[in-house]
């Protein structure tokens, strides 16, 4: 009965263990679910690398191609090989017979150097350095996109949280606004439609302000999803969207992008690959010559043979006259794969210039709109006091003081639309450009 109770205490016991420790984990799990990520441009750029699959495909890529390389390498060197044949005689059948029998071991060591290849070592060398070097841009490439798509991101949440903010203002002052109105109503000052007509706005406002809070957390998630971080994790954003003016000149980009983009680099080494494959085709048709040297070891008498027999040195010579025009077909292909390359080289490039045109433009069209923007916020700031010092000392109208309060939110959110917009357009043209730059001039703003 004892041991029963011992068993059945042991049972409760370890069970009230497991849930406790159960308990334990998904309290931890729920308190870092809600810790707070600091991060800015680098982190979050940092985090996306660590934790996208892409990174260790492109890593594995270019080991891959390393190892393609050093193989291309090594066939210029020398080739050993050996060989082993042991033959054992039927000595019942020889006997039999009356005829005298013997078992025969032999070996061969040799040493064989390719002495012409009519090129196909050296372009088929060529090809492998330029897949190696392909696969590195192909990373660069990678890791520029991907630092791309987490700036769209990062800057999509500034903006969010900006208009966030403007948006969360504009119903602040109206409610402030609908308070006076309401005031100045039931002391018999103004009518019932500047009363309504304020409600409405103030309804519209939070209506807005709704919106703008949702984009927000919608843009949060992008980019936690853009950086592998689970989709409810809280930032702390280190980062601000900034104006500077930019200094650099159309020709500048081209020039950059033409010599820097990873696509550009990757395009101009695939013909490089091409044009080795067409000159590897043609030196499979011309004449092939090695020196072979060769030490031949046989023993008749026991196992495995390791007498000395014979060396000999041998220059080996080969020339396919005949193959039925599988030389001529294989050198066809190679070169409508170059031409191909080559028409791959000009579309990538007129794509590049296109994007950098385009991003080029879309940063001086931000620029003007920032410029344009900047003064007219304290316009509307102005516009907005004065419509509502007249409309408390009772000259001006409520449809002034909604009017350019609206105004005012307007005026705001082209500003930050605009900053946005600009520091989205200068990222995408770094990217264009194959890498960063700097930029010169200073920080302006409202």
């Amino acid at each position: 009965m004892s041991l029963r109770r011992g068993i059945l205490f042991f049972i409760m016991f370890f069970a009230l263990f497991t849930l406790f420790s159960l308990f334990t984990l998904s309290l931890t799990a729920s308190r870092a679910s809600c810790e707070t990520l600091e991060i800015d441009m680098a982190r979050a750029v940092e985090l996306a690398v660590a934790n996208n699959g892409l990174i260790g495909i492109a890593e594995s890529d270019i080991a891959i191609a390393n190892e393609s390389r050093r193989q291309a390498h090594r066939t210029r060197g020398i080739t050993v090989s050996a060989a082993h044949s042991s033959e054992y005689a039927d000595y019942m059948a020889f006997e039999k017979y009356g005829q005298s029998y013997q078992n025969s071991y032999s070996n061969a060591i040799k040493a064989t150097y390719p002495l012409y290849t009519g090129g196909v070592i050296t372009h088929t060398i060529d090809r492998a350095e330029s897949e190696y070097e392909s696969k590195k841009e192909s990373m660069r490439k990678t890791l520029q996109d991907m630092r791309q798509s987490v700036a769209d991101a990062l800057y999509s949440v500034l903006r969010a949280d900006d208009m966030a903010k403007l948006n969360a203002g504009s119903v602040e002052r109206l409610v402030a606004h609908v308070d006076n109105v309401r005031i100045q109503y039931e002391n018999g000052k103004v009518g019932k439609a500047d009363l309504l007509s304020s409600e409405v706005e103030l309804s519209n406002s939070r209506q807005n302000l709704i919106r703008a809070n949702n984009d927000y957390d919608a843009a949060v998630k992008q980019l936690n999803s853009q950086m592998g971080m689970p989709l409810d994790t809280k930032l702390r954003i280190n980062e601000t969207l900034k104006y500077e003016k930019f200094a650099h000149t159309l020709e500048e980009c081209v020039e950059s992008g033409r010599a820097n983009h990873p696509e550009l680099i990757m395009a101009a080494l695939a013909i490089e690959s091409a044009e080795s494959d067409s000159a590897i085709a043609r030196g499979e048709k011309r004449p092939k010559a090695s020196v072979t040297a060769t030490q031949n070891l046989s023993d008749n008498s026991s196992w495995p043979g390791g007498k000395a027999d014979s060396f000999n040195i041998a220059l080996n010579a080969e020339f396919t006259i005949f193959d039925s025009g599988v030389a001529s077909s294989k050198i066809a292909a190679a070169d409508a794969a170059l031409k191909r390359a080559r028409h791959n080289y000009d579309v990538t490039l007129d794509a590049r210039m296109l994007a950098i045109d385009s991003d080029y433009n879309g940063i001086i069209e931000a620029s003007k709109r920032l410029d344009e923007s900047i003064p007219t916020i304290g316009k509307a700031q102005e516009a907005y006091d004065i419509a509502l010092d007249r409309y408390n000392e009772g000259v001006g109208t409520n449809i002034d003081v909604v009017d350019s309060q609206t105004a005012l939110t307007q005026a705001n959110s082209n500003y930050t639309q605009a900053l946005c917009d600009y520091n989205i357009a200068l990222s995408r043209l770094e990217n264009s450009m194959g890498g960063e730059f700097k930029m010169t001039g200073s920080v302006q703003g409202p």
